[in-house]
C-alpha cells in the first residue's frame, strides 16, 4: 500500500521552544551589551576618581607648603618685631648716652655691640673725663675701662670700653 501523501518533515524544535531560545539569546545579547556599557562607565568613573584623588593629594601638599610658608613668615615677622624693638631701644639708648656727654668731650667714634659700648674721642684732660663722663658711664655699665693718650696739641685721645651684664631672662 502506497500513500499519496508525503509526510511532512518534523521540526526538531517545536515553536514554543524556538521562541524561548530566541528570547534567551536576545536577552543574553542585551545583558552583555549593558554589562560592557556599565564596565565602560565604571572605568571612566575610576579615572575620574583617580583624578580627584590626585587633585586632593596636590591640594594637601600645597596646603602643607603654604602652612610652612606661613610659619616662616610668622617667624620672620617675630624677628622683625624683635629687631624693631631692639633698634628702637638702641636708638633711645644712644640718644640718652649722647645727650649726657658734656660739651668738653668730643666723640670721634662710637662702637655699639649687644652688651658693650666703645667710645673714642678727644678731651682736655683725664680729670675732665673722670669728673664728667666717668661717673655717668659707671652708673650705666657694670664694667668700665678707659685709656688716655696725649696728642700733640695738648689734648688727650681717650678710648673707653664699657660692658653691661646680660639680663637674666635672655639666653646666654
Amino acid at each position: 500500500m502506497y500513500s499519496f501523501i508525503v509526510p511532512r518533515k518534523k521540526i526538531t524544535i517545536d515553536t514554543l521552544t524556538y521562541v524561548w531560545l530566541l528570547f534567551i539569546l536576545f536577552t543574553t545579547i542585551i545583558l552583555t551589551a549593558i554589562g560592557f556599557y556599565i564596565d565602560g562607565k565604571n572605568s571612566k568613573f575610576d579615572l575620574y576618581k583617580n583624578e580627584i584623588k590626585n587633585k586632593i593629594e596636590k591640594n594637601i601638599n600645597k596646603r602643607k607648603n603654604i602652612d610652612k610658608d606661613i610659619k616662616y613668615l610668622l617667624y620672620i615677622y617675630k624677628e622683625y618685631k624683635k629687631a624693631s624693638l631692639s633698634n628702637k631701644s638702641l636708638k633711645d639708648a644712644i640718644k640718652n648716652l649722647i645727650s649726657f656727654i658734656p660739651n668738653q668731650i668730643i666723640i670721634n667714634r662710637l662702637v655699639l655691640n649687644k652688651y658693650e659700648v666703645k667710645i673714642y674721642g678727644y678731651i682736655d684732660s683725664p680729670k675732665t673725663y673722670k669728673l664728667l663722663l666717668g661717673p655717668l658711664l659707671k652708673s650705666i655699665f657694670d664694667k668700665t675701662r678707659v685709656g688716655f693718650t696725649k696728642i700733640e696739641n695738648g689734648k688727650y685721645l681717650f678710648s673707653s670700653y664699657n660692658k653691661i651684664k646680660r639680663v637674666n631672662n635672655e639666653k646666654k
